[in-house]
């Protein structure tokens, strides 16, 4: 068993802390993490290839569906791949439930740059830092910008949970579409 393994193991619980006794003091794990980080090791090379793989098959399959579903039906299944995305994170969202401001500003320390809220209008703009396009199964200059409509859906389920009611999502801006950032309107319907 791999330490990382044996560690996990530990923190699920099915180990007592008196087991940790036998692992090498702090400072040796410090050191071992540091020699480990310095140089990637084979198999993470071996995984990143495997991820570029995944990202080449991914960006593949949405270019298939551009060219075999009609658009109205592309689009249904993208929003639908993002809010199946965004379940997951749906506690998180649940923790600012009617606390939109708190969760933007979370959101601008993590991946927004800004974000405007018009109560009068009920129009939520968010704009993206200027970055990648955010999600793991994207590759850079293969993945077609209608997956951008899966964002879409990411960003309609997190926004209709924080603010408690509907939401529509429109994309203003994005990286797959050539923009430097991606950009959402969200409408409170």
């Amino acid at each position: 068993m791999k330490r990382s393994e044996f560690l996990q193991t530990c923190a699920a619980g099915v180990c007592g802390c008196g087991l940790m006794a036998l692992l090498p003091p702090a400072p040796a794990r410090a050191e071992e993490k540091k020699a480990q980080s310095a140089a990637p090791s084979a198999e993470c090379e071996a995984q990143k290839r495997q991820l570029d793989g995944a990202r080449e098959r991914f960006a593949i399959l949405v270019t298939i569906a551009d060219e075999q579903l009609d658009a109205a039906t592309r689009q249904k299944m993208l929003l639908r791949m993002g809010r199946e995305c965004a379940k997951p994170y749906v506690a998180y969202f649940e923790k600012y439930r009617g606390n939109l401001p708190g969760f933007l500003a979370e959101a601008k320390a993590a991946w927004l740059e800004s974000a405007e809220f018009d109560e009068k209008t009920g129009v939520l703009r968010t704009v993206g830092k200027p970055a990648p396009c955010a999600c793991p199964l994207v590759k850079a200059g293969r993945t077609p910008a209608s997956f951008c409509e899966c964002s879409r859906g990411w960003n309609e389920a997190a926004f209709s949970t924080v603010i408690g009611k509907p939401v529509d999502v429109q994309i203003e801006e994005s990286v797959l579409r050539g923009g430097k950032r991606c950009c959402f309107r969200v409408t409170i319907a």
